[in-house]
């Protein structure tokens, strides 16, 4: 299993492990859809569920991107926006947003094998927490970053350059797990390798500047267990 132990090796030389976490570690997009849906829909335009992913999740475009996309005149971004948070707070506050059963299996494995924690995410502060709260995640990050975080969002590397600062690891010595275009470029631009995890919603996307491509996460699974005696012992 070559790729297998490139990704074994690419981990073991870490020191901390930045988590995306929206379609990574929680199985939130459906929600973040259907809030940004209901926003338009305020306005009689519907979302197409299959170009939600590529362009607002994915690529980042956002709220102006679909305006300009379908010449929805009159509308504007950022009262749209402003919208999409309140109904998505909703969801983040209902408990209908869960972890995936191979991220809590991850995030302990990680764990035990000494690495720091971070989630860098393009989500809400508040939401965030209140997810992490919801799951039994309360203290188990050792930091957490928010969209409020920097100024810029992904792809511009600020929110993972703020991680590595409040970590206090060198960008060299952390890895991203990511399952989207904005959120490679911008760990690229940070100098942090980059993970890529499949999904459901991101088969049909290259990714070429991802330092390695997992099918799932069980692979970042395989790949800690395989080499987490090595590493507590070489910290002890």
């Amino acid at each position: 299993m070559p790729k297998a132990n490139d990704l074994k090796i690419l981990l073991q030389s870490r020191k901390g492990i930045i988590f995306d976490f929206d379609g990574l570690l929680v199985d939130s997009e459906p929600f973040h859809y259907k809030a940004y849906n209901a926003a338009f829909e305020e306005h009689g335009h519907t979302i197409n569920p299959d170009e939600y992913w590529i362009e607002f999740t994915s690529k980042g475009n956002g709220a102006q991107g679909e305006i300009d996309r379908h010449g929805l005149k009159g509308l504007d971004a950022l009262e749209i926006r402003k919208k999409k948070f309140i109904f998505y707070s909703g969801f983040c506050r209902s408990g209908e947003i869960k972890f995936f059963p191979s991220a809590r299996k991850l995030i302990q494995i990680a764990k035990d094998a000494g690495y720091k924690l971070a989630i860098a995410s393009g989500s809400r502060n508040d939401d965030l927490r209140a997810i992490l709260d919801l799951n039994g995640f309360h203290n188990t990050f050792h930091l957490v970053l928010g969209k409020e975080s920097t100024p810029l969002e992904k792809p511009a590397p600020d929110i993972f350059l703020k991680a590595a600062r409040g970590l206090r690891i060198k960008p060299k010595d952390l890895l991203v797990l990511e399952d989207a275009e904005k959120g490679v470029k911008a760990s690229k631009a940070a100098g942090i390798p980059c993970v890529v995890v499949r999904n459901e919603l991101n088969q049909d996307i290259e990714f070429p500047e991802a330092d390695f491509i997992c099918e799932s996460l069980d692979d970042v699974i395989w790949a800690i267990s395989c080499g987490k005696f090595s590493k507590t012992r070489k910290k002890n």
